[in-house]
């Protein structure tokens, strides 16, 4: 239970750092450059930041949860618990990478997804007219096989 703590934690703050960056927005020049100059030279895009993060989050919750399970050490509920959150690490990682991966081909690189108990969000650039609402949830729907009422799509 703790560790679903704090992972909603983590992914509060990560989103909530993601609404910040696009609510702050940029100053219009920098050091006297124009600012699609200095952005396309200094800083990548808030999703690929995202992405970044979660790989190492998630890489590092592997590797200690792995490390739990596989200790003499720890007690058989532990165990059972840490193979069961690898499971659902596993589990949310291809449903994002399904997601992320189909928004993508069909030019929606921006798009993200964040899968967490049977559910889902999908972060995508702009706001949503129903009729593109209605084409990704059925993108998100096919690759990620969760139930439409189980998938959440937003803007940002």
């Amino acid at each position: 239970m703790k560790d679903r703590i704090l992972n909603v934690l983590m992914l509060a703050a990560v989103a909530a750092a993601l609404v910040l960056t696009f609510l702050k927005g940029a100053p219009e020049s920098a050091a006297g450059l124009p600012l699609a100059s200095v952005a396309a030279t200094t800083a990548p895009h808030p999703a690929e930041v995202y992405r970044a993060r979660r790989r190492e989050t998630r890489a590092m919750e592997q590797s200690l949860l792995t490390t739990l399970a596989a200790s003499e050490l720890t007690n058989p509920e532990t165990r059972s618990m840490a193979e069961e959150q690898l499971v659902e690490i596993t589990a949310n990682d291809e449903i994002e990478l399904a997601v992320e991966g189909a928004l993508a081909a069909h030019g929606y690189a921006d798009a993200l997804c964040v899968a967490r108990n049977g559910s889902m969000t999908v972060f995508l650039p702009g706001e949503l007219t129903a009729d593109e609402a209605a084409f990704f949830l059925e993108i998100a729907r096919d690759a990620s096989g969760l139930e439409p009422e189980n998938i959440r799509l937003t803007g940002y």
